[in-house]
C-alpha cells in the first residue's frame, strides 16, 4: 500500500506565479474629467514599484533557487499568467529572462490557464472563459516555445461546463482545489476523473502547512523543517500529492526572515531521503485513475465555498459588463480573481495566503470595484449602437443601488442594475415587495437612477411578483436588442 512503508506516493507541485491589477482605491469619477487615458486611473497608479518590490523579495531569488534546484533532478510545474508575463516584458524583461530559463527547464511542466487569472469560468456563458485559455496558450507558445495540455483550475470548482470547454480546447488534464466543488470529501492523494477528464485534487492541509502555517509561531509544529514535512508526505496514505503553491509565498508574503527560502532549498533533498519522487502534473495524470468524480448533487455547483452577496453582485455585474464595456482590456482586468476574492471577510486558502480582513475592508473593496465598473460602462455608452439602452442596463455603485427594506427594516440586499433587481425581485419577501411598491421606490429608481422614464411608467402600481418581474426583464430583453 502506498504511503505506508514501502512505497512513498509521488509530490506534484506547482507554483502559481501572478501579479494582480489591483484596483485604485481612491478612483473618483470626478478626479478624472478631462483626462485621456482614463483606464489608468482605474488600477494601482504604483503597479510597476510595487511589482518591483515583489520581484527583489520573492520572485528572483526563488527563481534562482529553483534553477539550483532543477539542475539537481528536482520537477514542479509553472503556472505563469498573462498578465505576469505582459508586465514584466514591458517594466522588467530581465526577469522575464530568468523565469524563461526555469519555466523551459527538462524539469518543469508549463501550465495553462486563463490569461488574465479570471472569474469567467463562473459565467453562463463559456466563451471568455474559452477565450482567455486560447489567448493564454498562445502566449505560452510565443514566449516559451511551450503549448500546455494541463490546466491549472483552483480558483473555484469545475463543473461539468468548464470540463466540457477544456476538453473542447485540447486540455488533457486539469489540477482542482481540494475541498470544495466535486473534489469536496475526496481523498486528494488520487487521480480521478471528471466528465472523462483526468484530474488532479490539491492537498490544502499540506499545501497550508507552508502556505498559512509556516510562520505562525503560535502552531505546535513551528518552526516546520523540510525533514519532517517530507516525513508527513511520506506516510500520507495514496498515489500521488498535489500540492499547488502562490509563488508570492516564497519571500513576500512570507518573508525570508521566517527561513522559508532555506525551507525552499532543502526541500528536494528531503523528499528524496524519503524515497519521494517529484513529477511532473501529466505525469501524475497518466496514473490509474481511482474512480470517476460524479456530481455533488447540489444546485448551486459551489459546495465548499459560498459566495457573499458582494461577490454574487460582482460576479454578475461582470458578466453584463462584456457587452457593455468597449475597451476589453480593461473589462478583462476586471475579471482578476483577486477583486472577488476581496470581496469576502475571509477567503479560503488552499496554497494562497489566508486572506482574513474586516467587514468595512470588503464593502470598501467592493464599492471602489463598482464605481471603476459603472464608470466604465457610462463612458462606453457614448459610443454604443444605443447610448440610452446602455445606460439603462449599465451597473451602478453602491451609493446609487436599490437598497430592499421591509415595513420595519433592511432586508440586507440590494439590486446594482435592471437585472439584479429582477433577478432578487423572485425571491425578496411579498412584504418587502408591497412596502416598495406603496412607496413608489421601484419606479423612482428606475426613472431617476437608471434613467428609463418609460420602464417606469409601464410598472407604475404592479405589485404582483411575476408581472413585475416580467415586464422588467421583457424590457432588459429588448435594450439589448438595440445594442446588438
Amino acid at each position: 500500500m502506498t504511503g505506508e512503508g514501502l512505497n512513498p506516493p509521488k509530490v506534484c507541485l506547482g507554483f502559481d506565479i501572478h501579479y494582480p491589477c489591483y484596483l485604485n482605491p481612491g478612483f473618483l469619477p470626478d478626479l478624472v474629467k478631462g483626462k485621456r487615458n482614463v483606464k489608468e486611473s482605474y488600477f494601482n497608479p504604483d503597479a510597476k514599484e510595487d511589482l518591483g518590490e515583489v520581484i527583489d523579495r520573492s520572485f528572483r531569488p526563488t527563481t534562482e533557487l529553483l534553477l539550483e534546484l532543477l539542475d539537481e533532478g528536482f520537477t514542479c510545474a509553472f503556472a505563469i499568467s498573462g498578465t505576469v508575463v505582459e508586465n514584466l516584458d514591458a517594466w522588467y524583461p530581465e526577469m522575464l529572462d530568468l523565469l524563461s530559463r526555469a519555466a523551459t527547464h527538462p524539469n518543469v511542466e508549463l501550465l495553462a490557464q486563463t490569461y488574465h487569472h479570471s472569474v469567467a469560468g463562473q459565467f453562463t456563458d463559456l466563451t471568455e472563459f474559452t477565450d482567455e485559455l486560447l489567448m493564454h496558450r498562445n502566449l505560452m507558445k510565443e514566449h516559451f516555445s511551450v503549448t500546455p495540455t494541463t490546466f491549472a483550475h483552483t480558483d473555484y470548482p469545475i463543473t461539468p461546463t468548464t470540463a466540457e470547454a477544456l476538453a473542447g480546447a485540447g486540455i488533457e488534464a486539469a489540477i482542482i482545489e481540494g475541498g470544495e466543488g466535486p473534489a469536496l470529501e475526496r481523498d486528494p492523494n488520487h487521480t480521478y476523473t471528471y466528465r472523462g477528464l483526468p484530474v488532479l485534487v490539491t492537498h490544502c492541509d499540506l499545501s497550508d502547512d507552508i502556505a498559512v502555517r509556516f510562520p505562525w509561531r503560535g502552531w505546535d509544529k513551528w518552526p516546520l523543517m523540510a525533514d519532517q514535512y517530507a516525513g508527513w508526505l511520506s506516510v500520507s496514505p495514496g498515489d500521488c500529492i498535489t500540492l499547488f503553491l502562490d509563488y508570492r509565498i516564497f519571500g513576500d508574503f512570507i518573508g525570508p526572515e521566517a527561513g522559508i527560502l532555506e525551507f525552499l532549498r532543502a526541500l528536494p533533498s528531503a523528499l528524496a531521503a524519503e524515497g519521494i519522487e517529484t513529477v511532473r502534473p501529466s505525469d501524475a495524470a497518466r496514473l490509474p485513475p481511482h474512480e470517476e468524480i460524479g456530481e455533488t448533487g447540489d444546485p448551486t455547483g459551489l459546495p465548499g465555498r459560498q459566495r457573499t452577496i458582494m461577490q454574487q453582485s460582482a460576479l454578475e455585474a461582470l458578466e453584463e459588463a462584456g457587452g457593455l464595456v468597449t475597451d476589453a482590456e480593461i473589462w478583462r482586468r476586471l475579471l482578476e480573481t483577486e477583486h472577488i476574492r476581496r470581496m469576502a471577510m475571509r477567503s479560503t486558502s488552499c496554497g494562497k495566503p489566508l486572506h482574513a480582513v474586516s467587514h468595512q475592508a470588503t464593502y470598501d473593496y467592493f464599492a471602489s470595484f463598482m464605481r471603476i465598473l459603472s464608470h466604465a460602462e457610462e463612458r462606453s455608452a457614448t459610443i454604443a449602437r444605443s447610448p440610452k439602452a446602455a445606460l439603462s442596463l449599465r451597473c451602478v455603485p453602491p451609493d446609487k443601488a436599490f437598497y430592499f427594506s421591509s415595513y420595519d427594516r433592511p432586508a440586507g440586499y440590494a439590486a446594482h442594475s435592471l437585472q439584479e433587481l429582477a433577478n432578487m425581485l423572485e425571491f425578496a419577501p411579498d412584504d418587502v415587495i408591497r412596502y416598495h411598491v406603496e412607496r413608489e421606490d421601484f419606479n423612482r429608481w428606475i426613472a431617476q437612477v437608471i434613467g428609463d422614464t418609460q420602464l417606469a411608467q409601464k410598472i407604475w402600481g404592479i405589485s404582483d411578483r411575476t408581472r413585475l418581474r416580467t415586464m422588467i426583464q421583457k424590457r432588459i430583453n429588448k435594450l439589448w436588442k438595440r445594442l446588438s
